[in-house]
């Protein structure tokens, strides 16, 4: 072992050697050569000192036998495998344990758990990879951390990381104290968005082995085509998507600050998600809102969403002293469809109409807008040209209307500087899952939900909390395989 330690001491002074020759070397240079070489150099330095720490670690001194987890092992020989590091790929040699008495089973590794290894890699390479891939393709991951690192884990090794990684994302979130210097009025909005999944159709299409019988004359590409050709898919109908989505359901948590100026926010903002169920959610943001203050008569509380009626469902059952609030862009945007069925689209004269009601749904006047629109429906002949679809849309809107007439109290909300608009969960749900998850693909069931609790963290600006929960654990353990691909698919339409 000291050999080892004697000839890794020697490899670091001969990188650092060489670093310094680079540094020095006579000759006119681009500095972008001499920089791209040189960080290839302190890459190269770097994996000596890791080499290096490494034996002076596996050198330490230990008990031959010891026990761990209820069994009795004993130091027999040793393992060399590959460490996967931010420097790079190195050689690990460390004495392994085996069972006592001897038999066939699982070895242990002391000095991995010492240095809270992750099954060949380090903690922060496991990290890295698994924050890349939290904010881009994992090919664009893999690419970018080659790009840095000189080196890239494959495929198969980076969605391991990402089950591992995201198994502990939700403990995490939910164990996370609540934010210091939080407002004194507690904000909740809630919506939800589309992810594409794999169906079960196309999951057996894809396992299966490419087969030989489309090879033939031609190049590979003539062979695709003659494929697309014998699998031809029948043509969707209006209404058919072929998008196979499952839903994201997405919680914001804020508070708003009473200052001089008015009303500061949002401050702390949280985000939660879930592909489980909007119930499952709620559950979530329920727990997550009574440790900022929900329920025990400190702070008002205001719940912000569409006009989902599970929503509102939900928020009764699970918020029910809060104040609720249907968005007004939802609401308005209501409007102009009924303005579409009174006036030609467009015209001078909608948009006025539009903005009189507007006006009076900001003064309160919720119930003289419903009345308005039951009059203009009464007005409208029940044949003619185009009539009895206009007569439906806005015999729908007024249903919509009387729903959440008790949600419309814009005048109260905007005389206290509240809030009155989902903005922050819609530009939530647009970063959170669109930019992600709702891309070209399928995912997987199990493998989309960690990813989004990840993204969760992400955006939460938690992930330096993130790592030191990890850091402090006994150690990451990746699990020995992917997990399978779990399929979804969706319901179809009517």
């Amino acid at each position: 072992m000291s050999d080892s330690i004697d000839q890794a001491r020697r490899d670091v002074h001969c990188a650092f050697e060489e670093a310094l020759a680079w540094a020095e070397r006579d000759g006119r240079r681009s500095f972008f050569e001499y920089e791209r070489q040189a960080w290839t150099l302190m890459l190269a330095l770097g994996r000596a000192l890791v080499v290096l720490f490494l034996a002076h670690q596996a050198r330490r001194p230990r008990p031959v036998e010891y026990r761990h987890e209820g069994n009795r092992y004993r130091l027999d020989g040793e393992r060399t495998s590959e460490l996967g590091t931010r420097f790079g790929k190195v050689s690990f040699t460390r004495p392994k344990g085996c069972l006592t008495p001897k038999q066939r089973g699982k070895c242990d590794l002391p000095v991995d758990r010492e240095l809270k290894l992750c099954s060949g890699f380090s903690l922060g390479v496991v990290l890295d990879m698994t924050r890349l891939c939290a904010q881009m393709a994992y090919a664009s991951a893999r690419a970018t951390h080659r790009e840095f690192c000189g080196w890239a884990p494959s495929p198969r090794a980076v969605m391991r990381m990402i089950d591992g990684a995201g198994e502990e994302a939700r403990p995490f979130l939910e164990q996370a104290p609540p934010p210091k210097d939080d407002g004194e009025i507690l904000v909740i909005e809630v919506d939800a968005k589309g992810a594409p999944m794999i169906s079960e159709q196309e999951h057996q299409r894809r396992s299966q082995p490419h087969q030989a019988k489309w090879a033939g004359k031609g190049t590979r590409r003539h062979a695709r085509r003659r494929r697309r050709r014998a699998q031809a898919r029948p043509r969707r109908t209006k209404g058919k998507k072929s998008k196979n989505a499952k839903m994201a359901f997405v919680g914001a948590i804020y508070t708003l600050k009473t200052t001089p100026d008015g009303m500061e926010g949002p401050i702390e903002k949280r985000l939660y998600a879930t592909f489980e169920s909007h119930e499952e959610l709620f559950i979530w943001l329920l727990r997550e809102a009574q440790k900022r203050g929900y329920g025990n008569g400190t702070k008002e509380c205001f719940f912000l969403a569409d006009g989902s009626d599970h929503i509102w469902r939900l928020q009764e059952r699970y918020f029910g002293e809060a104040e609720p609030c249907v968005d007004w862009y939802h609401i308005v945007e209501k409007l102009w469809t009924a303005g579409a069925c009174l006036h030609r689209e467009g015209s001078r004269e909608q948009a006025e109409w539009v903005c009189e009601q507007a006006n009076r749904l900001r003064r309160g006047a919720a119930s003289a807008v419903l009345e308005e629109l039951r009059q203009r429906l009464a007005e409208i002949p029940r044949t003619g040209p185009g009539n009895k679809g206009k007569r439906k849309r806005l015999g729908d809107i007024i249903k919509h209307y009387r729903k959440n007439l008790a949600r419309m109290r814009y005048d109260v909300l905007r005389a206290r500087d509240l809030v009155i608009g989902t903005g922050v969960i819609e530009g939530a749900v647009r970063h959170l899952v669109g930019f992600r998850l709702d891309c070209p693909g399928r995912w997987g069931r199990l493998r989309s939900e960690k990813l989004l609790r990840l993204r969760c963290i992400l955006l939460n600006g938690q992930w330096d909390e993130f790592t030191e929960y990890l850091a402090k654990r006994r150690g990451l353990a990746l699990p020995a395989q992917p997990q399978p691909t779990v399929t979804h698919d969706a319901k179809k339409a009517a």
